[in-house]
């Protein structure tokens, strides 16, 4: 099969032909969901192109190669009739699926989500250390910054808690992770916030234990309430300064 992609750049339309699917999803798909920056080629000239700029696409599939007959673009992904005959749009959102058993939507829908000015916790709950930290420092210095401040356990929504956790990620600015307590779940959402392309702050209690390869991220290593607000307001104020240029 060839693939063949039609995508809304701010108010410009671009168009994409004759992908394989291991192409497809290497160069289109995966770059979109981690709204990555690339170098592109326009007129043989390489530019800078943003995936994440990208508002809405659709995905088509023919047996057979589309050909220029003479034009820029084949004409065949002008034809509303062809675009629609051959739209596998959904098929391929479907077979993207992220770990069905957390969640009834791909990676690819929780991409596309608007973030708003929210910041989303990470960190197990139930733990009274933890908790102080989240009421006392996190939450209140999270709206200071004018940041609407979520953790799972205040999510008031009915429904399957592990898909709301994945969709406020998805709709978050900034993710807060804290593996303090080497939580299996948090790993697991902070992954995914890192698949997403999140801005995620790691925090860790002092000498707490980090699991798998996040040596080379940096983390905020805290020993009090205020160690925390002081290293957790510096991480934020470097956030705003970047998010602003």
């Amino acid at each position: 099969m060839n693939y063949h992609v039609i995508a809304q750049f701010h108010e410009k339309t671009r168009y994409y032909w004759n992908y394989s699917k291991d192409s497809l999803v290497d160069d289109l798909l995966i770059p979109l969901i981690q709204k990555d920056v690339r170098i592109a080629k326009k007129s043989g000239v390489e530019t800078i192109f943003n995936f994440g700029a990208i508002s809405y696409f659709t995905v088509l599939a023919t047996k057979k190669r589309l050909s220029l007959k003479g034009a820029r673009i084949p004409n065949e992904l002008k034809d509303r009739s062809f675009i629609q005959e051959h739209n596998i749009t959904s098929q391929i959102i479907n077979e993207v699926k992220v770990l069905t058993k957390y969640s009834n939507k791909s990676i690819l829908q929780y991409a596309l989500m608007e973030p708003l000015d929210q910041i989303f916790v990470v960190m197990k709950f139930g733990d009274e250390v933890l908790d102080l930290v989240y009421k006392s420092v996190i939450k209140p210095l999270g709206e200071e910054f004018g940041y609407k401040v979520l953790r799972v356990d205040e999510i008031q929504d009915s429904g399957f808690i592990n898909q709301q956790t994945l969709e406020n990620i998805s709709k978050s600015k900034i993710v807060i992770a804290d593996l303090t307590m080497e939580s299996p779940n948090c790993y697991y959402e902070a992954g995914f916030a890192h698949a997403l392309g999140k801005e995620i702050v790691f925090c860790i209690k002092k000498d707490g234990k980090v699991h798998f390869d996040l040596s080379s991220n940096r983390f905020i290593e805290w020993r009090s309430d205020s160690d925390y607000r002081e290293k957790l307001t510096e991480r934020l104020k470097a956030i705003r300064e970047k998010q602003s240029d």
